[in-house]
């Protein structure tokens, strides 16, 4: 594979473009054949760019919530075409788990009306019988070995979350965010805080049939194909294919007929479209 051309976007991205930080990886077939890092997470150059680096991931949340959902469908407990509020009796209007999947992963705020994180996560405890915690890590996380990757902000891994930066449009440059990383945290309630590698693990499972290179069975390939084809959102129009555009500026590129995923995260929001021409 010929990687000239993405090298050469990448390194632009950084120097010409002025992102202060961030990480880039594709994988092909369980293998990791590009990786590129840049930056300084802070502008005073403190905390260099490295590939334990964490990001807020809002959109990439969504897609493991709606795996996490499927698998729950997988082992009988639940269909596509219950009611919701046969789960969550309080919520305003009737529709089923399909049209909450797809509605949950379409919606950018995540406390819009129905379709949000909270009640996404207690659909999905009311059908597990575990916390949503304990049955995400004990299904996706630990299965996966995704050791770096949490819905919780804790003493740990908040020393590695990488800075955010805001785009202004007056000084055309990027100036870092003076809200803590707390503050960043709940202000979008419903993130997953991960590393680029990672995600990409699991983005590359579902890439490659839904079975890990050891034998792990995240989801059947039929559920992959109906998830990425008919139930989620998804941003192009491509069939067997997954693209979503994160909150921050990151990127989620899975090509299940080519086996190819593409996972890019940063911290600079609000930034122009024109600048990445």
């Amino acid at each position: 594979m010929d990687f000239n051309k993405l090298s050469k976007f990448a390194k632009n991205i950084g120097t010409q473009y002025g992102i202060p930080c961030y990480d880039l990886s594709v994988y092909y077939n369980y293998i990791n054949v590009f990786y590129k890092k840049h930056g300084f997470t802070n502008f005073e150059n403190k905390f260099k760019a490295f590939g334990r680096n964490m990001y807020l991931f809002h959109s990439g949340a969504k897609l493991m919530c709606c795996v996490a959902l499927m698998r729950l469908i997988e082992c009988g407990k639940v269909s596509l075409d219950d009611s919701v509020k046969k789960y969550i009796p309080e919520i305003q209007t009737d529709f089923t788990i399909k049209e909450m999947m797809h509605e949950f992963s379409r919606t950018f705020d995540y406390e819009v009306k129905d379709f949000n994180f909270t009640n996404i996560t207690m659909l999905i405890e009311k059908i597990s019988g575990q916390s949503f915690y304990e049955y995400i890590n004990s299904e996706i996380l630990k299965p996966l070995k995704m050791k770096s990757t949490s819905f919780e902000l804790n003493d740990k891994n908040k020393k590695h979350i990488a800075f955010q930066y805001n785009f202004n449009s007056e000084s055309e440059n990027y100036i870092e965010s003076d809200k803590s990383v707390e503050a960043l945290f709940y202000k979008n309630k419903g993130c997953v805080i991960t590393t680029v590698d990672d995600y990409s693990r699991f983005c590359n499972v579902l890439c490659s049939g839904g079975t890990t290179r050891n034998g792990y069975k995240l989801l059947e390939k039929e559920s992959i194909d109906s998830l990425i084809n008919d139930i989620l959102y998804n941003e192009t129009e491509k069939n067997d294919a997954f693209v979503c555009l994160g909150y921050n500026g990151g990127l989620i590129l899975i090509d299940i007929k080519k086996k190819v995923t593409i996972v890019y995260a940063q911290h600079a929001q609000n930034m122009p479209a024109e600048q990445l021409k």
